[in-house]
């Protein structure tokens, strides 16, 4: 290591201006780091896009797990350039640092201070109880940094992710037939496919930011344990010093020098032993009953009765027993702020979790506050359905198994999906349109958040288009089983 070719300005910094400097290499290294960072990706990439094809979801679960793995590359060749040597990468390639890999993908997969400790694994290449003492000692005041790196750097992935879906269902068009979710609200193969890839172009465009920020904030704590900057800076002063030395008028003008305090060092003895010992003891005494030390002051303070002056000296036991403790408390206050740090993670991300959950069951309540509802009759006639109320018998499912055991098949299932239309309308207050698909109306049904409504419409759906357009006639067992759910549903008996 040549302190003489660093590329950096070796001086103190904060931990947030050494997450700065993080990003500014990056931004000037950025062709070397982004090859060293697609070399190892591309190939396993394409892999598991064929194998999983059917589902691509999978594939992108991989790729994130396996970011310890690509990030190393980038930080050994980051190394390398931050003491201006050229590295080839592929020849990187063969040296890849692999030492101790097998936990990082591991129990030390959710380390909240990866890119900071990632350095000591793979350019220190210590291991067990070294490694341990050495990030005891690299950690110091730098852990929250650490996690704010990793935090602000995940939160910009997920933006990146999602800004390409957004981007790309925006601007694609309609004739195309991509659509990123069905009606029901689930993702479609080629929406998986969108996001798949969304998620594999933020890893790779985040993912050296996020290294070379940990790497910076490596480098400031050493710079400020070995004291880089001050070994610089003797050095350019011994090599000032060397070049003026080799001048002869440099060489005269200290001879000079040197002679001219040697005439004017016996005034200064002199002057040094002017006065003997006694007299040194009265100026002594004179100076010392000057009002500077002669001052002598009164304080009043209270005690309790009895106590002694020898006692305001004593440090009481439970003193002495409390900094024992604290003592051998410091061992586990680096354990301690490791489960912390992981408790702020859980703690944010249950919450988020919680607001995900809450937004996604009551989506449908949700979407319709503060919006003004046009006031809208309902259709009569839908799919050339009569929906009116007045148009049922009063015992649906008794006259759906009449019809259907006198063969009218196509009259008996029309009666249920008719009359279900109607409840739907009358008792759920939904606002069917003339214009609306059966597919349209099992989606409103399902958007109103009665998950056990919502199947029990979509299978009634199902089996009448299947019937009406398709002339499948369904089995006698699903007709009765859909009459026990229009009962246990839509009935006037049902909550």
């Amino acid at each position: 290591m040549n302190l003489d070719k660093l590329q950096v300005n070796a001086c103190l910094r904060s931990g947030w201006q050494a997450i700065d400097l993080g990003f500014l290499m990056a931004r000037a290294w950025w062709r070397q780091i982004y090859i060293a960072s697609l070399l190892p990706l591309l190939p396993l990439t394409l892999v598991l896009l064929l194998v999983f094809s059917q589902s691509p979801l999978w594939s992108l679960l991989f790729i994130w797990w396996l970011k310890p793995f690509w990030e190393r590359l980038p930080l050994y060749i980051a190394s390398r350039m931050l003491f201006d040597e050229e590295p080839g990468t592929w020849s990187n390639m063969k040296s890849l640092p692999l030492k101790d890999i097998l936990p990082w993908l591991l129990w030390r997969r959710f380390s909240v201070q990866r890119a900071f400790d990632n350095p000591v694994t793979v350019l220190e290449e210590l291991k067990g109880t070294a490694r341990r003492e050495r990030l005891r000692i690299l950690h110091g005041r730098y852990t929250d940094v650490a996690l704010g790196n990793q935090l602000v750097c995940f939160c910009f992935e997920l933006l990146v992710a999602f800004g390409l879906v957004v981007m790309l269902d925006f601007f694609t068009p309609d004739t195309l037939g991509i659509r990123l979710y069905d009606s029901f609200g689930d993702l479609t193969l080629s929406g998986e496919w969108i996001f798949t890839l969304a998620g594999i172009a933020a890893i790779t465009l985040v993912m050296p930011f996020h290294t070379m920020a940990g790497f910076a904030l490596y480098l400031n704590r050493r710079i400020e344990l070995e004291a880089w900057d001050i070994e610089i800076s003797f050095r350019n002063l011994a090599n000032r010093k060397q070049r003026a030395t080799s001048h002869r008028a440099g060489m005269v003008s200290a001879i000079v020098f040197a002679g001219l305090m040697t005439l004017t060092m016996p005034a200064a003895v002199d002057a040094a032993v002017e006065h003997d010992h006694e007299s040194s003891r009265q100026l002594i005494e004179s100076v010392l009953q000057g009002q500077d030390f002669g001052e002598e002051r009164t304080v009043r303070k209270w005690r309790f009765k009895g106590w002694s002056e020898a006692d305001d000296e004593t440090i009481p036991e439970w003193v002495i027993d409390f900094l024992e403790w604290l003592e051998l408390f410091k061992d586990w206050a680096e354990v301690l702020s490791n489960i912390a740090a992981w408790v702020k993670v859980l703690l944010v991300l249950a919450f988020a979790g919680l607001l995900f959950y809450l937004f996604r069951r009551y989506r449908g309540p949700l979407s319709r506050l503060g919006r003004r509802q046009p006031e809208k009759t309902a259709p009569e006639v839908l799919f050339g359905l009569d929906v009116t109320p007045e148009s049922l018998p009063p015992d649906v499912p008794a006259r759906v198994m009449a019809l259907w055991a006198e063969a009218g098949y196509r009259e008996a299932l029309s009666l249920l999906y008719r009359a279900s239309l109607s409840r739907l309308i009358d008792k759920y207050e939904l606002a069917f349109r003339a214009s609306h698909t059966e597919a349209e109306c099992a989606a409103l049904v399902r958007a109103h958040g009665i998950d056990s409504l919502s199947e029990y419409f979509w299978q009634l759906t199902n089996a009448w288009r299947r019937l009406a357009y398709g002339h499948q006639l369904p089995e006698s067992e699903t007709i009765k089983g859909l009459c026990d759910g229009w009962t246990a549903e839509l009935s006037d008996e049902s909550q």
